[in-house]
């Protein structure tokens, strides 16, 4: 298990994105959808300044973890922008060739009858080579699991 925490901020004067790497799960959506601003082969990554605070925001809203959210940097918008459920179902997603995506609503309780991230979503391994298991540290991208 992590004991440090890594977070990158990046901003552009309106708002902030910050990148949890340990949360991400490499979806793809980020670099897919605003390629010009979320480049993973390049350090740094983000090149905030490539588009619009709008489309950013809308990229930002379409990851699927905490791994990238944002907020306001002034005034009455001064505050971090929650991620939303998708829709309110109880439902537990598989992503293709990806984790399980349990929602923040949802308890997993360990083997000692721990809840494990109590109010967040939580991203389970399927392919079984994360060194954060149960949980997804995107180690599936490099060993091609195909789920």
């Amino acid at each position: 298990m992590k004991n440090s925490r890594i977070i990158k901020k990046y901003t552009n004067g309106e708002i902030t994105v910050v990148w949890q790497p340990d949360e991400c799960i490499h979806s793809g959506e980020c670099y897919t959808m605003l390629p010009n601003v979320f480049k993973p082969r390049e350090r740094p990554w983000v090149k905030i300044d490539n588009a619009s605070t709008e489309e950013i925001i809308e990229t930002v809203n379409a990851c699927p973890t905490v791994a990238l959210t944002y907020y306001y940097n002034n005034g009455e918008k001064n505050q971090i922008m929650e991620k939303k459920p998708k829709d309110a179902q109880n439902k537990i997603e598989i992503f293709e060739n990806g984790p399980i995506m349990v929602p923040a609503h949802i308890n997993v309780i360990d083997s000692k009858g721990n809840i494990l991230k109590p109010g967040e979503d939580k991203l389970i391994c399927r392919c079984g080579h994360s060194a954060n298991k149960p949980f997804c540290d995107g180690s599936h991208m490099a060993k091609g699991f195909k789920g």
